[in-house]
C-alpha cells in the first residue's frame, strides 16, 4: 500500500514537473514583457528629458506636448497610410500570385517562381532600403536613367523627394519585401484537403476560375488570411528601417512615422518620457489593430 502511495506521489510530481518545464519560459516571457510594458508606462508619466534618469511623477505633461505637436498627426497620417496602403495591396496580390501558382504552373515551376517571390522577404530591411534608395535617387536612379534612356522624360520622377507621393513610394518597397511571405501563408491556407476536393468538384461542375476563387477559395481561407491581414498590420505599423535609411522622415517630416519620431526623441533629443509616450501609443494602437484577430480566434477554438 505504501508503495503504491509512494508511486502516485512520483507520478504526480513527475507531470508537475513536465508542466513547469513548459509552463515556467512562458510565464517568465509574459513577466519581463509585460513588466517592460509597466516600466515604459511609468517612464512616460515621469519627467525624464535629459541624458540623466529623473523618474519625478508629470502626470500627462508628454502626452499633451505630444497631441499640440503637428509632427505627431502628421505621423499618425502616415502609419495609418501604411496600414491601407500597404496591407490591402500587398493581400490582393499574394491571393491572386498564390492561385495562380496553385492554377496555372507546374509544380517545378512553381518551386523556382515561389523561391523568386520569396526572396526579397529574406533581406534585411536595411539592405531593401540602400538598394531601393538607388532607383529612386532623381539624378542618378536606375528609374529616371531607364526613362530617360527609352525617351520618357515627363515621366521622370522625384519619387522619394516629393513630400506629397514620397510616403507612397516608401509603401510600394514595403509591399514588395512582404508579398512572397503572403503568397506563402495563402498557399499553405489553400493546401487543404477538403478545399482541394471541393475545387476539383467545382472544376468537374464546369465552374470558372474566377468563380470558384470568389466563391470557394475564399470563404475557406479566412483564418489564414486573418493571419495574414494580422501580422501584416503590425509590421506596418512598426516600420522604421525603411523610413530611416531612405529617407529618414523626410522631406521635412512629411514620411516620418511614429516609430522613427520614438527613435529620434529618445536617442537624439534626449526626451525620453516623451518617446516612452509615443512607445505606448504605438501598443495601443497595435492592441486595436490585434483584437478582432483575437475575437476570431476566441470564437473557433472556444465557441
Amino acid at each position: 500500500m505504501q508503495a503504491r502511495i509512494f508511486v502516485r506521489r512520483q507520478i504526480v510530481l513527475i507531470r508537475f514537473l513536465e508542466t513547469m518545464l513548459f509552463v515556467l519560459p512562458l510565464l517568465i516571457f509574459l513577466i519581463i514583457l509585460y513588466g517592460m510594458l509597466g516600466w515604459t508606462i511609468y517612464i512616460s508619466v515621469s519627467n525624464w528629458s535629459g541624458t540623466a534618469p529623473n523618474y519625478t511623477f508629470a502626470g500627462l505633461k508628454w502626452y499633451q506636448l505630444m497631441i499640440n505637436m503637428n509632427r505627431f498627426w502628421v505621423d499618425v497620417r502616415n502609419n495609418f497610410q501604411w496600414l491601407i496602403f500597404g496591407v490591402i495591396p500587398t493581400v490582393i496580390l499574394a491571393i491572386g500570385l498564390a492561385y495562380l501558382l496553385e492554377i496555372g504552373a507546374e509544380r517545378r515551376a512553381e518551386v523556382y517562381l515561389r523561391t523568386l517571390i520569396l526572396y526579397p522577404m529574406s533581406m534585411s530591411f536595411v539592405v531593401t532600403g540602400t538598394i531601393w534608395s538607388w532607383f529612386y535617387q532623381p539624378d542618378r536612379g536606375v528609374l529616371n536613367t531607364l526613362l530617360r534612356a527609352i525617351g520618357l522624360e515627363k515621366l521622370v520622377g522625384r519619387y522619394t523627394n516629393d513630400p506629397n507621393t514620397a510616403t507612397l513610394w516608401l509603401i510600394l518597397i514595403f509591399i514588395w519585401q512582404y508579398l512572397g511571405f503572403g503568397v506563402i501563408i495563402v498557399q499553405s491556407a489553400l493546401r487543404t484537403t477538403e478545399l482541394e476536393e471541393m475545387i476539383e468538384a467545382a472544376t468537374v461542375d464546369g465552374a470558372s476560375r474566377l468563380r470558384i476563387l470568389i466563391d470557394i477559395i475564399l470563404p475557406n481561407i479566412r483564418p489564414g488570411l486573418l493571419i495574414l491581414v494580422s501580422l501584416l498590420l503590425i509590421s506596418a505599423l512598426k516600420v522604421f528601417d525603411i523610413v530611416y535609411v531612405v529617407t529618414f522622415g523626410g522631406p521635412g517630416y512629411s514620411t516620418d512615422v511614429l516609430a522613427l519620431f520614438m527613435f529620434i526623441a529618445t536617442f537624439q533629443q534626449h526626451l525620453v518620457a516623451l518617446g516612452a509616450g509615443l512607445g505606448v501609443v504605438i501598443f495601443l494602437i497595435a492592441l486595436m489593430l490585434i483584437i478582432p484577430y483575437t475575437l476570431y480566434a476566441f470564437q473557433r477554438w472556444f465557441g
